[in-house]
């Protein structure tokens, strides 16, 4: 789930790690938010254009936007943080584009980012597959 995908001369790969994991870790300061799952956690991080991690533990999760903030972490039971490598994400923006175009469309109209994650998963499965 943390990873992204790219695809070069016809084959899929794992490309980087979008989040970092780090178990019983919290950080000073940053945003709370109610949300308890992981992925609401990650979705509004990945929606603010500053967040650069978040702490998620068993009242909710704590977003960060000073990458100061993760030099001060510390031991909490039951809390992990979220490092968000943005670097990973804006490259695989650029390839994502580059992929759309390379997968073509059997209707000459372009293709739904839905679409477009179905076919990168299927030809995911058969990368995997042949190794």
């Amino acid at each position: 789930m943390s990873s992204l995908l790219r695809f070069v001369q016809g084959q899929l790969f794992v490309d980087c790690n979008l989040w970092t994991r780090k178990a019983n870790t919290a950080a000073k300061n940053g945003v709370f938010y109610g949300w308890r799952s992981e992925s609401d956690c990650m979705a509004t991080c990945l929606a603010s254009t500053s967040c650069v991690a978040f702490d998620l533990g068993p009242m909710g999760c704590v977003l960060h936007t000073n990458g100061d903030d993760l030099t001060t972490a510390y031991y909490v039971s039951g809390v992990t943080q979220f490092v968000l490598n943005r670097h990973c994400l804006q490259t695989s923006t650029e390839r994502l584009r580059t992929t759309t175009s390379s997968l073509g469309t059997t209707t000459g109209r372009p293709m739904s980012s839905a679409v477009l994650l179905v076919r990168l998963t299927l030809q995911c499965k058969k990368s995997s597959d042949s190794l």
